[in-house]
């Protein structure tokens, strides 16, 4: 289980994100993917694993659920999933049916590579980009450094990097490591 510390800075960052985001896919991802990736989310930060937990960390995991399920319902239905892509294009991070979401003050996050100048930079920058969207998020960061030290300069880099430290920190285990059971 993700400390409070952790839960509560997943919960800040979640205010800022898209569903895709939340859910950790890239926006074209098929039903299948979404499907897998709210369990996978669900796994986390279920209320369920906090039964035993401190009340403030179950709260908090709560929310951060809630926020979970919305994008999963968001995004598992086709005709909602293609109005909440239309508002996300208007910058809009989250979908309410039958009422039109305020807009957010961000209209679409630059990746990566758009917020690199120099060429070497744009290089490693678009691997880090499509190592998140495969949600390898150490690869991603490794490959993000090394943009930095071409783009040395570029504090827009360095904020994105610490963004994705803090993904990092809030997710319990490594994103890579196989927790299934191995047979005998």
């Amino acid at each position: 289980m993700a400390s409070l510390a952790a839960l509560q800075n997943r919960l800040a960052m979640i205010e800022e994100q898209s569903y895709y985001e939340i859910l950790r896919l890239p926006s074209g991802a098929p039903l299948a993917d979404v499907k897998a990736a709210f369990h996978d989310f669900a796994l986390d930060v279920h209320p369920d694993r906090y039964v035993e937990a401190e009340r403030s960390d179950a709260v908090v995991a709560a929310e951060i659920f809630k926020r979970g399920v919305e994008a999963y319902k968001a995004l598992s239905n086709p005709k909602t999933r293609a109005a909440y892509d239309e508002g996300l294009l208007q910058g809009r991070l989250r979908y309410v049916e039958g009422r039109v979401a305020a807009p957010s003050a961000v209209q679409r996050t630059l990746t990566l590579e758009e917020i690199a100048v120099r060429p070497k930079a744009k290089q490693h920058a678009l691997k880090a980009d499509r190592f998140i969207a495969a949600n390898r998020l150490e690869e991603a960061r490794v490959a993000l450094v090394n943009a930095i030290q071409e783009d040395h300069d570029n504090d827009n880099l360095k904020e994105r990097l610490n963004a994705l430290y803090r993904t990092i920190a809030a997710s319990p285990l490594s994103l890579d490591v196989d927790l299934r059971p191995r047979g005998r």
